[in-house]
């Protein structure tokens, strides 16, 4: 890696990341990187994204030592963070090996690509029934609002910020998108505050589908339960990816720069894909779905979807709608 020998030089001997992907996932990519740079301590927190996010900030502003390397699929918030200035920008050499739209001014790097899916479970419900976007499930819970009533799992969008970005991303998508929320509020939805806890609701059967789900967590999901599928769709999967960033107070920033280029590099990128994360570089593996993902891109900014009108409308209109029906409280 041109560049980072350079940096190694003078590497802390710490590194303190942040990351919303579980470490069980995120073993091979560690020891990957422990490997390469043996003197350097890892520090790896793992959190639900938006408490993560609060706690970055809360440390900010109490001058606490905080993360030198966020790591997040809610990108909405990592982009936000960029475009506060809580960011310092670093050239990475692996930069080049990047699709279009997956770098923003050298301040943030999106490292996988991700396409949201909607996980059924066959022995509720047929996965030949299109339902990948809001606008299908809604469509398919109103043939028979009955049978769905209590059945379908949801995100907690203000505890978990990708279920947030997810349904923003569908609110921009999609005309009937109120009425959509008014179709699911009718068979009152259960609401969860993670990936594995909404997995978990449709593997067992009380729920018979549960959407926006990461495609990692699907796949393996389907991988190890012959009694879940993937719905079928006619609409583009809405695709995330994992946006990392060097916090503008990182306390080993040196040793962040040298976690950023491995996280991007072939070596990194072959850890991501045999743990089931999805890997952005074309050189290393695919997305599932192929060409039919819609994915957001990060190179302008995603200004448009931080703006606090639109954001305290969509909260405001999913907890008169969704929330209250919760059928788990």
């Amino acid at each position: 890696m041109p560049g980072s020998d350079a940096i190694s030089g003078a590497a802390e001997n710490k590194l303190v990341i942040y990351s919303a992907a579980e470490r069980r996932y995120c073993e091979g990519l560690l020891a990957g990187f422990s490997r390469r740079h043996p003197g350097i301590t890892l520090d790896f927190c793992f959190g639900i994204s938006v408490a993560l996010h609060q706690r970055y900030l809360a440390e900010l502003a109490t001058g606490q030592p905080s993360a030198d390397v966020l790591w997040s699929s809610a990108m909405d918030l990592q982009m936000g963070l960029v475009l506060e200035g809580k960011a310092i920008a670093y050239a990475s050499p692996e930069a080049r090996a990047l699709p279009a739209g997956a770098i923003y001014r050298d301040l943030a790097y999106a490292t996988t690509l991700e396409p949201l899916l909607t996980l059924v479970n066959r022995d509720c419900f047929d996965a030949r029934v299109p339902a990948g976007s809001l606008a299908e499930i809604a469509a398919a819970i109103g043939r028979d609002p009955g049978s769905f009533r209590g059945r379908v799992a949801s995100y907690d969008i203000e505890r978990n910020g990708l279920g947030f970005l997810a349904l923003l991303l569908e609110s921009r998508r999609n005309t009937d998108f109120r009425a959509c929320l008014r179709t699911l509020a009718r068979c009152k939805p259960k609401i969860f505050g993670s990936n594995p806890l909404l997995v978990g609701e449709v593997a067992s059967g009380r729920a018979a589908l549960g959407y926006h789900v990461l495609g990692s967590y699907a796949l393996r999901a389907v991988a190890s339960n012959p009694s879940l599928a993937v719905a079928a769709s006619h609409t583009p999967a809405l695709a995330v990816s994992r946006v990392a960033l060097i916090s503008s107070r990182a306390p080993h920033p040196r040793a962040a720069k040298l976690f950023i280029d491995y996280l991007l590099s072939r070596d990194g990128q072959q850890r991501l894909l045999e743990a089931g994360l999805f890997p952005i570089r074309n050189d290393v593996g695919v997305a599932p779905g192929g060409a039919n993902v819609s994915p957001l891109r990060i190179d302008q900014g995603c200004g448009e979807l931080l703006d606090a009108g639109q954001r305290r409308e969509l909260l405001e209109l999913w907890r008169s709608t969704i929330a209250g029906t919760d059928a788990s409280a």
